[in-house]
């Protein structure tokens, strides 16, 4: 990728790409769009911005302004491929560059089982875990024909483990010894319960379940992974937020027997320095979004990105997809409240000078078609977080606004709006990626991005396939 062409981007459309969706009504950052980009963005339907976000018909796109048409030339060129890899043997070529044997499927099987083994695995995770024990017996094809059979990988380490399905499967499948780490103590004892109902299941042939424990990740797991393995391990951090997927790089660089990793990245907004995990309840739990980090421990790691910046807001457009963009602002699945959210933030705006009391996280309401009033909507949304507002608000909003129904806010150029900022999101996307393979290879690791996942069944699709030569 880029870096000179990606941050110029970024520096030339930093107005819409620090306003989040809360802030649209408060800052209003429809009046400081180009008077171009205004009009060719309420001449079109929120359906058909999507279509010319996603689509490559040229018939389509001439009905948009140039700049437009430019800008979307620009993120599509910045951009890993998201066409997820359709059969095994296309991710063998795909990420070793070699010809497929014959002995590889031109599908990717399902696991099958019995209820017990597939309980509560959603399809969502069904298909992550197909095609990761698909992609761990590659690996092991591949590590033994390149370091002989004094070196196999005779061990996999799950990062960040949650109830243990992944970690169980590849137990089953992939008859390796596996470790599964977790933060959750909940997670791990829900996960040892099912294990050992599994173990008395005649229908199941497990024979050995995974070794579990709780812990908080940090750069000394390597020595955890280094104890663990025998021979060469394989780490796997499936959908790590933040900067623990950060500390997973290291993890793998400072390990010694750690020899090939696989890691899906998520929510690239958080970072652990953001939190106070034992006064969660605190005004500075979490970094304001307007707020700069002085040192971001989720980007950059690289050289090759050292002096490019990301924000919180930008990192938090990565977490989207355009792939699902159709179903978010259909009729059927629009959702009155986040319009009435962003209303609720302009008022905040007006009462309240403090950054503390700017886009905090409030109660969920669901919001009932012409029947949710704006003023109830408040009252729930502010009983918890943000009740010191209540009173101020109720008393500066026209009462012909409190009674409104929430249904009636809805606004086109709300919605085209998120449209536009949600097209750079598969690029910066792209940036945190390429950093952390660039932050690798500096390190003398063979790694690449492969789209592992439909994005439409799992959005967060990009694996970061690495391994070390012998």
């Amino acid at each position: 990728m880029n870096v000179t062409e990606f941050c110029r981007l970024v520096s030339d459309h930093e107005q819409v790409l620090f306003c989040k969706g809360v802030d649209f009504f408060a800052t209003r950052v429809w009046d400081k769009l180009s008077t171009e980009w205004r009009i060719g963005l309420t001449s079109s339907t929120v359906q058909e911005l999507i279509s010319f976000a996603n689509s490559t018909d040229k018939e389509l796109e001439c009905r948009f302004s140039a700049s437009l048409i430019e800008l979307k030339s620009i993120l599509k060129r910045l951009e890993y491929s998201r066409k997820f890899i359709q059969s095994p043997d296309k991710l063998w070529e795909k990420w070793t560059g070699m010809q497929p044997g014959a002995s590889l499927q031109t599908e990717f099987r399902t696991i099958t089982s019995n209820g017990l083994l597939r309980k509560k695995i959603k399809l969502k995770k069904q298909h992550e875990i197909d095609r990761i024990i698909e992609l761990i017996s590659q690996i092991q094809t591949f590590m033994d024909h390149e370091s002989g059979s004094q070196n196999t990988i005779d061990s996999v380490i799950d990062i960040g483990a949650g109830v243990g399905h992944l970690s169980r499967m590849i137990s089953l499948v992939n008859k390796l010894a596996v470790m599964a780490v977790e933060g959750n103590h909940q997670f791990t004892l829900s996960a040892n319960n099912l294990d050992e109902k599994l173990l008395q299941d005649s229908n199941v042939n497990l024979t050995t379940t995974p070794m579990r424990f709780t812990s908080f990740v940090t750069e000394e797991m390597a020595t955890k992974v280094d104890d663990f393995a025998q021979n060469s391990a394989i780490i796997v951090g499936l959908h790590c937020c933040g900067d623990f997927s950060s500390t997973i790089l290291k993890v793998f660089l400072k390990s010694q027997k750690a020899r090939a990793l696989v890691l899906f990245g998520c929510c690239y907004h958080k970072e652990f320095q953001c939190f106070h995990f034992l006064h969660p309840d605190s005004k500075d739990a979490q970094t304001s979004s307007d707020a700069k980090l002085q040192t971001s421990t989720v980007f950059p790691l690289s050289r090759k990105w050292k002096g490019c910046e990301l924000s919180y807001n930008h990192r938090e457009i990565a977490c989207h997809n355009n792939e699902n963009m159709a179903s978010r602002f259909g009729e059927t699945t629009a959702v009155s409240s986040r319009y009435a959210r962003a209303h609720l933030e302009k008022w905040i705006w007006e009462v309240s000078d403090s950054p503390s009391d700017r886009n905090i996280g409030m109660c969920s309401v669901k919001c009932v078609e012409n029947e949710t009033t704006f003023e109830e909507y408040i009252r729930k949304a502010l009983a918890k977080r943000g009740s010191h507002l209540l009173d101020k608000v109720l008393r500066i909003i026209p009462k012909s606004e409190l009674s409104s129904f929430v249904s009636s806010f809805k606004s086109s150029q709300f919605d085209s709006f998120d449209v536009l900022r949600l097209m750079f999101a598969p690029a910066i996307e792209s940036a945190i990626i390429d950093d952390r393979i660039s932050f690798l290879q500096e390190n003398g690791v063979n790694a690449q991005c492969i789209p592992l996942f439909d994005p439409t069944i799992s959005p967060r699709n990009l694996a970061i396939i690495a391994y070390k030569h012998c």
